[in-house]
């Protein structure tokens, strides 16, 4: 393996992955029960059932809740991060991210756009309910990695920081 713990950035970035994790654990069902929330209050407001919109609200709210629990060890922690072992495979994650966040935006308004245009005429209002929901999952997505690339790239001033409070 290369890169492996002898480059001084590990810790820095093992801090910065420890962190990721943590977010992730919660961040991704949120945005689920977000995007459930969205959907089933087009649905409300349209006159149709909920029922999907707030099956995925709850759903995601309890994975979110769970993630949170499941993470409460390593997010107070002040044991020392486990060194990233595979500095060239985060380097990359750092450079290919913007790549990704547009490809989950592009692919989103596709979507979206598809929808729009495939619907019969007169038959939008019974698809406004999963737009909503199209475009609450890339943005949430998109907004879930910036941040985890966010982390990546300022992991040694996160590490110090981490270094004062220990």
């Amino acid at each position: 393996m290369t890169g492996m713990a002898t480059d001084p950035r590990a810790t820095a970035f093992g801090l910065a992955q420890r962190r990721s994790w943590v977010f992730s654990a919660w961040w991704y069902p949120a945005v689920l029960a977000i995007s459930g929330a969205v959907h089933a209050g087009l649905a409300l407001v349209l006159g149709q059932s909920p029922e999907l919109g707030l099956f995925m609200a709850i759903l995601g709210a309890v994975f979110a809740s769970l993630g949170w629990v499941v993470t409460v060890w390593p997010r107070f922690t002040r044991k020392a991060p486990k060194p990233a072992s595979d500095i060239p495979r985060v380097e990359q994650g750092i450079r290919i991210t913007p790549g990704m966040i547009r490809t989950f935006l592009i692919a989103g308004a596709l979507g979206i756009a598809a929808l729009v245009l495939f619907t019969p005429k007169g038959g939008w209002p019974e698809t406004l309910p999963i737009l909503g929901m199209l475009m609450t999952l890339p943005l949430g997505v998109a907004a879930g990695l910036a941040y985890t690339r966010r982390l990546m790239t300022n992991s040694a001033e996160l590490y110090a920081r981490w270094l004062e409070r220990r």
